[in-house]
This record gives structure tokens, C-alpha cells and sequence, in this order.
């Protein structure tokens, strides 16, 4: 029997400036799952009712809105990424698993309901300054994620999320260092990484195994297989997670990540069927 694999689209809402991008790695996913003799079915996440009551071997939902998890976790079958885990990529939860499963990777953080904030300044704030992100879902436009050199300025941040009902934020540290983006599978199957601006980039001499092994342990405290994220590497060579996500656009990866990711849904598929 034929294993079968539903496969379903980013949210347009959730995709700021990366929907091609997005749509292109889940297309090249797919492409080369049919290469190993796996039908696929491609969707956008508005007809999942469509598809629910079907019987099929693997899904790979790269929705993230509730309304269209909730759906499609109705279906007995594997995940990649669970369910569970996209939720979890939302950043109030990601900070409370984080905080619990692998601290030292991550930067100083606080997380407070609107009602609380701005409050009192952390107790983290330097003369570096604050990032404040909303703390629900990830990045949905450009001020979705906010620079606080003073900690006043913060009052303008509350406005503008109060205004597009954000109900709680994250407050982070800023850290000082090289921006790494960082791409896995698995976690421990395949890890790319660059530069993200390389042209200003310090360059430091970090340990690359330490990078991939941070990276491992906030993946596994999500719950995500397929991921993507941000990481950054201080003058001193500390290195820090500060994000992660599930199923990102790999864009400069694409070639490569299509198919680590298809060997992964057919091995863990295969796994399943014995």
C-alpha cells in the first residue's frame, strides 16, 4: 500500500514577505517525497475541512492559527511537526518550556501581560537596551518586535500593541554579538547555518558543535523537527538561542533542506509502519 502525506500551506497573515519562500520548500518537500514513491496532497489551510475525514499516512502542516491546528489535529496520523510543538513555538510558551528545559542558551528574559507592562523597568536593562516582542505568535510584520534603547520609550511599544490587541509581551536582553540564522532537521539529522549579515560581521571563532547543540536542546524543548532560528555569538564566544521556529522558508538552504526533510518523513513514516 502507497503511503499517502497531506501537506498544508502557510497562512498568507503568517508569512510577511516570505510567502513565495514558504510555499517553495513545502512544494520541493513534496517534490521529493514523490521521488520516493510517497502521494502527496498539497493544500491551503482554508479547505482542511475538506481533506480531515481522509485517511492519510503523515501530514506536515506548515499553518500555524489556532482555528486551522485545532482542525487539522483531528487527524490520526503522523506529524511532522506536531501540532503541539507549532503551539509551542509561540513565544509565551516557548519562553515558560525554555526556562525550564535549557536556561543557559537563552538570553535574559521576562515575560508580562499588557495590564503589567511597561512597569517597572527588568531588572536586565543596561546601557544596551531591550528587545520587547509580542508574546503570542511570531513575527507577523515589522513592528511585531520592538528596540527599547530607554525604557520610557516603552510606553510607545504598549500603544501599538494595545491598539492590535496583543495581549502579553516578551521583554529580552539585548546581547551584544555576530546574528546567526540557523536551520535543523530532526534535531540531529542536518544544521545549516550563515551569517545574517555577514558583510558587518565580526566573525568570531565560535565552536560550531556548541552552536548545533544549543540549537538541539531549544528544538527539543519545542518539540519541532523541522526548524529554523536565531542564535547569537558574543566577543567572548557565549553563544545564545534567542528564537526558533517551526518550519521555516529555508530560502538559502532550499536546495539541501528539501531533501534531508523528505528523508526524514519517509524514514520516521517507515518507522512507523513496522
Amino acid at each position: 500500500m502507497s503511503i499517502r502525506c497531506l501537506l498544508v500551506f502557510r497562512e498568507i497573515t503568517n508569512s510577511p514577505n516570505r510567502e513565495n519562500d514558504d510555499a517553495l520548500i513545502l512544494k520541493g518537500v513534496a517534490d521529493e517525497l514523490v521521488k520516493l514513491g510517497i502521494r502527496v496532497h498539497l493544500i491551503e489551510p482554508e479547505v482542511i475541512d475538506d481533506v480531515i475525514d481522509e485517511k492519510w499516512d503523515c501530514v506536515i502542516p506548515m499553518c500555524e492559527n489556532p482555528e486551522n491546528l485545532e482542525k487539522i489535529k483531528k487527524i490520526n496520523s503522523i506529524f511532522i511537526n506536531p501540532v503541539e510543538s507549532v503551539y509551542n513555538c509561540y513565544r509565551r510558551n516557548m519562553f515558560f518550556l525554555v526556562m525550564q528545559h535549557c536556561p543557559r542558551v537563552f538570553p535574559k528574559s521576562e515575560m508580562r501581560d499588557m495590564d503589567e507592562f511597561p512597569g517597572n523597568p527588568p531588572s536586565f536593562l543596561n546601557s544596551h537596551g531591550v528587545w520587547v516582542k509580542r508574546g503570542d505568535v511570531h513575527n507577523t510584520c515589522l513592528h511585531d518586535v520592538h528596540y527599547v534603547k530607554k525604557w520610557d520609550d516603552a510606553v510607545r511599544v504598549k500603544e501599538d500593541f494595545e491598539k492590535r490587541n496583543i495581549k502579553d509581551v516578551l521583554i529580552q536582553e539585548h546581547i551584544e554579538g555576530d546574528l546567526i540564522k540557523f536551520y535543523g532537521v530532526g534535531p540531529g539529522r542536518w544544521f545549516s547555518w550563515f551569517y545574517h549579515k555577514p558583510q558587518v560581521a565580526r566573525k568570531y571563532h565560535f565552536d560550531l558543535l556548541e552552536l548545533q547543540e544549543n540549537a538541539t536542546k531549544f528544538a527539543s524543548a519545542v518539540g519541532v523537527e523541522v526548524f529554523g532560528g536565531d542564535a547569537i555569538v558574543t566577543p567572548d564566544l557565549k553563544i545564545y538561542v534567542i528564537d526558533i521556529n517551526s518550519w521555516p522558508s529555508f530560502a538559502r538552504v532550499r536546495d539541501e533542506a528539501k531533501k534531508q526533510i523528505a528523508k526524514h518523513i519517509f524514514s520516521k513514516v517507515r518507522k512507523e509502519e513496522k
